[in-house]
């Protein structure tokens, strides 16, 4: 049994679209689900900064297999934050991928899409 499965399958749609934005250098696409007051510094020009360095360096996202969700991460502005963790192949190289994301009421909002090497 997969620990926080309901919330997984939120996270993997989160994953989706964020891949899919970088893919298509769509920054409205790519900040669509996050709150709002993490988007604070964070500009479209910023975006495509990333998403070239993205490319040069490690080419077309190919395929990702989830690793699994990690605890005790703690964050002011989101301290029930949930953050899974992927290993992503990519054309030049392998990363490690996390989404983290969090509920105010009854929706459920992006906090982080962060791809390491």
């Amino acid at each position: 049994m997969i620990e926080y499965a309901e919330e997984l399958k939120i996270a993997e749609k989160f994953l989706v679209e964020t891949i899919e934005a970088d893919r298509a250098g769509d920054y409205e696409g790519f900040i669509r689900r996050f709150d709002k007051r993490d988007l604070e510094g964070f500009y479209e020009e910023d975006f495509n900064k990333d998403i070239k360095l993205m490319r040069e360096q490690l080419g077309a996202f190919k395929s990702r297999s989830y690793m699994g969700s990690l605890k005790g991460f703690q964050n002011e502005k989101h301290p029930s934050c949930l953050r899974f963790v992927w290993r992503a192949t990519y054309e030049k190289s392998e990363v490690l991928i996390i989404i983290g994301i969090h509920k105010i009421g009854d929706v459920w909002y992006l906090n982080e899409s962060t791809v390491s090497k």
